[in-house]
């Protein structure tokens, strides 16, 4: 324990140096669930079970007075590779057998020189450290089921394709 306490504390502290994290800013949730397949195969039925464990934490006031406008919680899955390779074709590429990267940024939706120097950043970063970027996606949205709230402040949605000419795994990506 003290080991992983050791580590814990360490890089708590290069996070609070870097200023990457302020303990100030910590707020306390009601809870984390976790579904996932021990095999690790995708299957519908493990993304159904997550969505009702979402469906079943609408007590934590995850959900403003208007019933609609939420707190942003979700679920992760896997990058969907078949899906992304046919959005990356529609780009005018041709993808590889390296899997398909997807990076989601939400942007603010009506200041376009924003949008444009977030998408600079971010692509400067990615060619920085070596990735080939197939191009941007702008994620379709059905704003009729969101809270008038969240139609007020929703953001604009994009997701940036690419892939690892290098070919690194996991973390190292």
């Amino acid at each position: 324990m003290t080991n992983w306490l050791e580590k814990y504390t360490t890089n708590r502290d290069k996070l609070i140096a870097s200023h990457s994290y302020s303990p100030e800013h910590e707020h306390a949730n009601c809870g984390v669930g976790l579904v996932a397949s021990i095999d690790g195969a995708p299957r519908r039925d493990v993304v159904e079970m997550s969505i009702q464990a979402l469906k079943n934490v609408w007590h934590r006031g995850a959900v403003d007075a208007d019933g609609k406008t939420g707190d942003g919680a979700g679920i992760r899955l896997d990058i969907p590779q078949n899906f992304f390779r046919a959005q990356v074709e529609g780009t005018g590429h041709k993808p590889t057998a390296a899997k398909i990267a997807v990076g989601m940024f939400f942007l603010p939706r009506t200041d376009f020189n924003s949008q444009e120097t977030a998408r600079t950043i971010v692509e400067t970063e990615l060619l920085k450290e070596g990735f080939y970027i197939y191009g941007w996606r702008q994620v379709p949205i059905d704003i009729s089921v969101i809270g008038e709230k969240a139609k007020a402040t929703r953001p604009a949605i994009e997701q940036v394709m690419f892939r690892d000419p290098k070919g690194r795994k996991g973390n190292k990506l």
